[in-house]
């Protein structure tokens, strides 16, 4: 009978919240946001909190950013932006490269800072810093504590630093995965646009509006550089005007409320102008909606709420036997696992890390007591609304989603306001504002292209290529996230929750059954994994039961323990061995010092950066990015004819015909690694090298 007490308080709350006004703003969300009175109205704990987990975020994401060299996958991205920022051209081709909105939004970056390493990965950790942020946004959907839990995670996790810390698209992808499900939520609960919202909505409206602004300015202004200028400023002062007008109607609109459903549909398109794999994306979140209503109904129902405890228990009892039927059937592959399992942390080639073994073995026995602790104290525990915490929580439905798209008028005019985002900035960013309409076409090509290459596996580690990756760098993630999963389904009291836990394993699913798999894809389902995370140890803590307290507190701090010392090796230390699970055939640091010898001789010869340079290697990624500023330095990919050229770069694989070839004009200056199990070779001209240099046939015997 208190079960069912349990499901009438929900329904109680949920009407209430329906038919309040909620005026609180989105740049305000910790004020007023309960209708707890034991709350202040200025949480100024949390707010410290969150600005803490900020400053930490931001500092392993911006600290020694150039650190690395750049990957071969960064230089061909930092290839197309050179072009772009030099020659104002790029087009999108869905045959071989992800989508556009990186490339121009590392442009407004390189026109503010320079087009340098620092620039171009800067744009890109600035959105792995938003998105620690943005997951303080969702405090009333999984709890005060969970929001902070979620945001540290996110900031310390290995993998979300080190994609972070690199120029390629996988960061902008998660983010607006996170935006697109933020702006959906506030559409649904929100009644007036917070502060954050209106200025996002500023920044796209004045995107939107640039493009034909500046070809006005271009087609009057020509060549006259006063006049052009002039113009520009022109336009931008009546863009702006238009821009102040258009925000101030949204924001007439019942609050401002439309404004959350434009961003959702703008970080939609968004998406999808990032990587082809937004639909999979999409695809998992609709599934993991449907789940949701699905599991609502079984736990509502009369018989599942008197038997509740019995049924969970057998559930339980099966996929604990059927597990260990699977073990005893593959024991000797899981021996196997075991040994990669502990070599990875103490064998040959690795700094021994037997204590982070130990600590990720200490946090799974834990994470497992913790659970079965939870499942058999939560039989006599109230339930949440019940006890007061529970009004901590909002939980977002159907139905209030459709109220908010309202009816007849403002119902068309709210679709058509989405649409028309969604359509436009598509257009806009696929065609290269309005250059290259082909580009739109590419669009829906892709999608042909990426069912081919989502067939092959290029990494070679097998369908459980992410168990392996996960459970060597982000194990905390796959234990906490397992028990937040857990817990929603158990509780079956928030929706959000169990929303995030189905979004993550149904991601994880999806990723591990296609057979395409790099190491990158996994940032996907970490973002889901965090925030369930966070919420799980929301849950224990604001339980009434002490051990569960203590419990939180040993997972998070051993957590937090594993997390910031492998982030620390992953992305200061071994940030370019192939041992480590995101080092994807990652440029070697070794190769830096062959673009120090380069510049040195370069400037030795009197040329500068006017100097020429052959680069035969057919492995060459990413030194085009390195050498742009060389205007003589030609990618042939190739051997060719050179004797007067001041340097030529070969590789390894060529040295039987390197002699023959440029013996009589050039000398050898070193060997210096691109990546695994490829070598380069600098050859300087006779009359430029160090008297050191040896001749190109004395080559095989320092090899």
């Amino acid at each position: 009978m208190m079960e069912k007490g349990r499901v009438k308080s929900i329904e109680r709350i949920e009407s209430e919240d329906s038919g309040s006004e909620n005026n609180e703003e989105l740049g305000e969300i910790s004020i007023n946001e309960t209708s707890d009175s034991r709350l202040p109205a200025l949480d100024l704990n949390w707010l410290i909190g969150c600005g803490v987990i900020t400053a930490i975020a931001a500092f392993l994401r911006f600290y020694l950013l150039a650190l690395k060299p750049l990957h071969h996958d960064e230089g061909v991205n930092g290839h197309f932006l050179t072009k772009l920022f030099r020659d104002g051209v790029y087009q999108y081709d869905p045959s071989n490269y992800h989508g556009p909105d990186l490339y121009y939004i590392s442009l407004a970056f390189s026109k503010i800072f320079g087009l340098n390493t620092w620039s171009i990965r800067s744009s890109v950790a600035i959105f792995g810093l938003l998105t620690v942020i943005l997951v303080f946004f969702l405090r009333r959907y999984i709890g005060k504590i969970g929001s902070l839990a979620a945001g540290l995670f996110l900031a310390l996790s290995p993998g979300m630093v080190f994609i972070s810390r690199y120029f390629i698209h996988e960061i902008l992808f998660v983010f607006f995965s996170l935006s697109f499900v933020v702006t959906i939520l506030y559409f649904i609960e929100k009644r007036k646009a917070g502060y954050f919202a209106t200025a996002w909505m500023t920044l796209l409206l004045m995107v939107c509006f640039l493009p034909p602004a500046l070809s006005f300015a271009a087609t009057f202004g020509k060549q006259n550089i006063y006049l052009l200028w002039g113009l520009r400023i022109f336009v931008l002062i009546i863009e702006a005007g238009l821009v102040f007008y258009v925000v101030r109607m949204l924001l007439a609109w019942e609050g401002g409320r439309p404004i959350y459903l434009m961003l959702a549909s703008a970080s939609l398109i968004f998406l999808f102008a990032t990587k082809e794999t937004a639909f999979i994306t999409v695809g998992t979140m609709l599934i993991a909606c449907v789940s949701v209503k699905i599991w609502e109904k079984i736990t509502g129902s009369d018989s599942y709420i008197n038997h509740k405890f019995t049924i969970l228990a057998l559930a339980q009892g099966v996929v604990l036997i059927g597990a260990a039927v699977a073990a005893n059937k593959y024991f000797t592959e899981i021996k196997e696992f075991g040994r990669w399992f502990y070599a990875a942390f103490t064998g040959e080639g690795v700094p021994n890390q037997v204590f982070i073994f130990y600590s990720i073995i200490l946090l799974g026995i834990i994470s497992v007591i913790t659970y079965f602790l939870f499942f058999i104290l939560t039989r006599n525990e109230k339930n949440t609304s019940a006890n007061g915490h529970g009004s901590e929580f909002i939980e977002p439905n159907w139905r209030k989603f459709r109220e908010g798209l309202g009816s007849g008028a403002d119902f068309a005019l709210i679709i058509v306001a989405a649409a028309t985002v969604f359509i436009y900035v598509g257009v806009l960013f696929f065609s290269s504002f309005f250059t290259y309409p082909d580009g739109v076409r590419g669009f829906f090509e892709a999608y042909v292209v990426w069912t081919k290459t989502g067939s092959k596996d290029h990494t070679q580690n097998g369908w459980i290529a992410y168990v392996r990756w996960l459970l060597q760098i982000e194990s905390p993630l796959i234990f906490l996230s397992l028990i937040g999963t857990l817990i929603a389904l158990v509780k079956a009291e928030h929706r959000f929750a169990m929303f995030t836990g189905l979004w993550a394993y149904g991601l994880f699913l999806a990723y591990t059954i296609i057979p395409y798999k790099t190491p990158w894809l996994a940032l996907s389902f970490t973002l889901p994994m965090c925030i369930i995370a966070g919420y799980g140890i929301n849950e224990l803590v604001r339980s009434n039961e002490i051990i569960q307290k203590v419990f939180a507190v040993f997972l998070t701090a051993i957590s937090v323990f594993i997390l910031s010392y492998q982030t620390y090796d992953q992305n200061f230390l071994r940030y370019d061995n192939d041992r480590m699970p995101y080092v994807y055939a990652h440029t070697e640091r070794g190769f830096l010092d062959l673009i120090g010898e380069i510049n040195r001789y370069a400037e030795k010869s009197g040329q500068g950066k006017n100097a020429s340079i052959e680069i035969v290697s057919p492995d060459y990624w990413s030194m085009p990015w390195y050498l742009n500023d060389y205007p003589k330095a030609n990618f042939h990919g190739q051997f060719v004819d050179a004797n007067t050229s001041e340097m030529i770069v070969a590789s390894k694989a060529q040295l039987s015909e390197l002699a023959p070839r440029y013996a009589a004009h050039y000398k050898y200056a070193g060997t210096y690694p691109l990546r695994p199990g490829v070598k380069l070779y600098l050859l300087v001209r006779k009359d430029l090298a160090d008297s050191n240099a040896l001749d190109i046939y004395q080559i095989s015997n320092v090899e």
